[in-house]
């Protein structure tokens, strides 16, 4: 097998989908303050950055993209609903600008698995 075909099936993996909506699931109900922080991104970023990955993942994994993106979006929404619940003790709060950077990541997900298979990557 080549590298290429080991990486697209890496990422075309359901159990990574899932691993990934898990994980994005487990650091949004942290508390806010007990979070690592990546030096030079700020929250909006790591929102793009975390749903572009999840996106491009279940896109690679379930190929369907109205699905992915559907879905992407309402995860993150539901995901913001979430936090609003959240103790206030938790610093976590609604915020529709976290919701936008969410589906603007799944759409930049979706569109680079898009460009993967037009390039044959």
């Amino acid at each position: 097998m080549s590298f290429k075909s080991d990486i697209n099936r890496f990422f075309s993996n359901k159990y990574l989908a899932f691993t990934i909506s898990l994980v994005i699931f487990v650091l949004c109900s942290f508390p806010s303050t007990h979070l690592p922080v990546a030096p030079s991104l700020n929250d909006k970023a790591e929102h793009f950055l975390a749903f572009a990955a999840w996106a491009f993942c279940w896109q690679g994994a379930f190929g369907k993209y109205t699905q992915t993106i559907l879905l992407g979006f309402l995860y993150g929404i539901l995901i913001e609903f979430w936090q609003a619940i959240l103790p206030e003790s938790f610093h976590r709060n609604f915020d529709w600008y976290d919701a936008v950077a969410d589906s603007i990541g799944v759409l930049i997900g979706v569109a680079l698995w898009r460009i993967k298979g037009l390039l044959n990557l």
